[in-house]
């Protein structure tokens, strides 16, 4: 069996945490929190379960799998976690200014652990914060009067936003690691000697064009372009479904 080969078992909602042992210090809460460092820091590829025995001082990776059953019951565990940390916003009067701030809030929780666009559908988000979750949104939508498929419909169009946004931003800051281009001004400046002369010969003129005019501006905060994405998705699911606006 390979470190990352775990045996069948229980759902990790089912499994209770067994007792301490004399001889060891383990616990469920302290494999978490070494997965969730090592996910946080170095993204869904470094997490291993030799990575996270290391962490916690365990002689063996197969020593975690008492307390987390496998892999995928830690994965479990961290996915749960990052639902745990997603506010809900008070209700408000009209449906829209709800699920905004609630998309807002999942999405400044979501850059805090980019691994969760890799690791969240590979697992049913069955854990009770994610439940939580998806219990508040469904009965946002369910004011509203619409079918069950049109409220997946609208749960699969924020989700695929904010996890996409998230899988392009980690693999960017990989990227950035990597090739030790850490700003937008170390970019420009290898990008430049090679764009300058290509653009010159007038063969590219919109993006020439569009490379001198843009401003950036509503990128410098972070939640600027995924909020103006978000905004133009409800503009279209309130136009399609005819929602109160």
């Amino acid at each position: 069996m390979t470190d990352d080969q775990s045996p069948p078992g229980q759902l990790i909602w089912t499994l209770p945490e067994p007792p301490g042992r004399p001889t060891t210090t383990l616990s469920r809460a302290d494999i978490l929190r070494a997965a969730l460092t090592i996910a946080d820091a170095e993204g869904a590829a470094a997490l291993t379960m030799r990575r996270v025995a290391t962490a916690v001082g365990a002689s063996t990776p197969m020593s975690l799998y008492r307390y987390v059953g496998s892999k995928d019951g830690l994965v479990d565990l961290m996915i749960d976690t990052v639902y745990a940390e997603i506010p809900l916003p008070p209700t408000t009067s009209h449906w829209r200014v709800t699920l905004e701030r609630l998309s807002l809030d999942t999405w400044a929780v979501i850059q805090r652990h980019l691994w969760f666009g890799h690791l969240v559908h590979t697992r049913p988000p069955f854990g009770p914060n994610a439940l939580r979750y998806f219990d508040f949104r469904f009965a946002l939508l369910e004011s509203l009067g619409i079918s069950a498929d049109d409220m997946t419909r609208i749960t699969n169009a924020i989700d695929g936003h904010l996890i996409g946004t998230a899988l392009q931003l980690a693999e960017e800051m990989r990227m950035r690691t990597r090739t030790g281009l850490h700003t937008d001004a170390q970019l420009d400046a290898v990008a430049t000697p090679f764009l300058q002369p290509t653009l010159a010969t007038g063969e590219y003129p919109a993006f020439a064009r569009w490379r001198d005019n843009r401003t950036l501006a509503d990128l410098i905060d972070t939640e600027g372009p995924v909020a103006w994405t978000l905004a133009a998705l409800l503009d279209g699911i309130t136009d399609r479904l005819d929602l109160p606006k």
